[in-house]
């Protein structure tokens, strides 16, 4: 007898953003709508509902006993490795006979890496598709930012992989909240460095409140700057909005 997969709970961070926090409902509705044959569900560790226990409870009515939880978060700061650990333990005690396996953050997968390119290329239009064509990019990634050291140093990996081998002048790290450079800062050393074209490309799987707040600092950062500047889009943001240039 063939033992079923597991089912799929899925962890967001939560946001006070609603076109945010209903980027990640649909994802996880579309997610379930592909796979018909796996039960999904999804839920927040904060500031948004659904709560992730409501997510677990909702699978445990469908009569999952067993499920795979994943973090869709990008890099292994307090939630990943502690707030959603400790909720699935709470979930466990609540929901008497069930068993989970956590998986880790995306990280930079080399998936990610082709979506993050995608993004710079809606940005840059037609005029930067090929290695040649983009000695004169700069891009600056834009993550959360975090009071871990660990999830940080993820952003600057990201930064590092993400300029390997595709031609841009350059990747330099900037972070929208508790971690140095800010975006200012980052765009500060990026003109330094001789940038004569730079894309700020956020380091978010959805839009906002720090999303925003990046675009936000871009803009006013680079009155005072003299190379071309353009911004790029979250990573699941939709292929109608666009992105911020001046």
């Amino acid at each position: 007898m063939t033992t079923p997969p597991p089912a799929l709970l899925i962890a967001g961070h939560g946001t006070r953003d609603e076109a945010g926090a209903q980027a990640f409902r649909d994802f996880v509705r579309e997610l379930g709508r592909r796979h018909p044959e796996l039960p999904v569900a999804g839920g927040f560790i904060e500031l948004s509902p659904p709560p992730l226990g409501d997510a677990v409870t909702e699978l445990v009515e469908r009569g999952v006993r067993r499920f795979a939880a994943v973090p869709l978060m990008l890099v292994s700061a307090g939630h990943a490795k502690g707030d959603i650990p400790a909720a699935l333990a709470r979930e466990k005690e609540r929901h008497e006979g069930i068993s989970y396996t956590y998986g880790r953050p995306l990280g930079p997968h080399p998936a990610l890496l082709n979506v993050l390119e995608r993004r710079l290329d809606e940005a840059l239009g037609e005029a930067a598709r090929t290695p040649a064509d983009r000695a004169d990019v700069t891009v600056l990634l834009v993550g959360r930012g975090s009071t871990d050291p660990d999830a940080n140093a993820e952003v600057h990996k990201a930064a590092r992989l993400l300029w390997e081998g595709r031609g841009y002048a350059g990747v330099e790290p900037a972070f929208v909240s508790l971690a140095a450079p800010d975006v200012p800062s980052g765009l500060d050393r990026c003109v330094k460095l001789g940038a004569k074209r730079i894309v700020v490309l956020p380091y978010f799987l959805f839009t906002g409140i720090l999303p925003e707040r990046r675009c936000g600092s871009r803009r006013r950062a680079g009155r005072r700057r003299t190379p071309t500047s353009r911004c790029g889009r979250p990573t699941s943001s939709a292929p109608s909005r666009s992105c911020w240039t001046w």
